[in-house]
């Protein structure tokens, strides 16, 4: 259970700056960045009247940015109390890999015959470059950028407009879960890594249930781990 706080300036320095375009997008944009990054942490407290001061703008459009935020799961409102960062915990984490490993199964299944196979070698070899970098400095990272890329290679060519929007939608939980939680586990990426190239293989091959049934093997093992992890938190 994380504890609430209060944020400080510090903790949102280098905010990116609001133009009048887009403005509610924008807006919504900059606060789940700020929630992604580790720089609002969960169960913190969101003062949204400061984001308001430091953009010049009025305290409305943040306030419409929390709550598409709070639809998004990323942040809670209570009456009365203020706006908190959401919290992870056990159930929401299930949830959320429970709908994610039927929605990228199929994702990554749809995808494999429309991936060049360029682009997939090339991950491949991004994943195994990363891999070495860390071996060589005995030091691990998260890397969560080159962790997600098949992910994301497999959400750009699945060629399902509503299977995209339904991901699109998970993806900032996705991010929020994988920089909150998965980067405390021992050596997430390194654990990982065989799993991820499994499905790079697949997809290299064009076979795409092979594909299918790696990605559903490499979700549901970080489902298990992400899981054993909250249970000693």
């Amino acid at each position: 259970m994380y504890w609430m706080t209060i944020m400080t300036k510090t903790q949102t320095d280098a905010l990116p700056a609001i133009s009048l375009e887009t403005l509610g997008n924008q807006i919504v944009d900059a606060l789940s960045q700020e929630i992604i990054s580790g720089r609002l942490t969960p169960g913190q407290r969101v003062d949204l009247g400061y984001y308001a001061t430091q953009w010049n703008i009025s305290i409305t459009p943040v306030r419409d940015a929390a709550r598409k935020l709070e639809a998004l799961g990323l942040m809670e409102i209570f009456p009365r109390r203020g706006v908190f960062v959401a919290t992870l915990n056990a159930r929401d984490v299930k949830e959320l890999f429970d709908v994610r490993i039927a929605l990228e199964s199929a994702t990554i299944r749809l995808a494999t015959p429309n991936i060049p196979r360029a682009e997939a070698e090339q991950t491949r070899a991004l994943y195994l470059q990363a891999g070495e970098q860390l071996h060589q400095q005995n030091v691990e990272q998260s890397l969560p950028a080159v962790d997600l890329l098949i992910h994301k290679l497999a959400l750009q060519y699945c060629d399902n407009a509503r299977l995209t929007r339904m991901m699109q939608e998970m993806w900032s939980q996705i991010e929020w879960c994988q920089n909150t939680i998965a980067s405390q586990l021992q050596e997430p990426f390194l654990t990982t890594l065989p799993e991820h190239i499994a499905i790079c293989d697949a997809v290299i091959a064009g076979d795409a249930e092979a594909a299918s049934q790696a990605m559903y093997r490499h979700l549901t093992l970080t489902a298990e781990r992400i899981q054993h992890l909250l249970m000693q938190m």
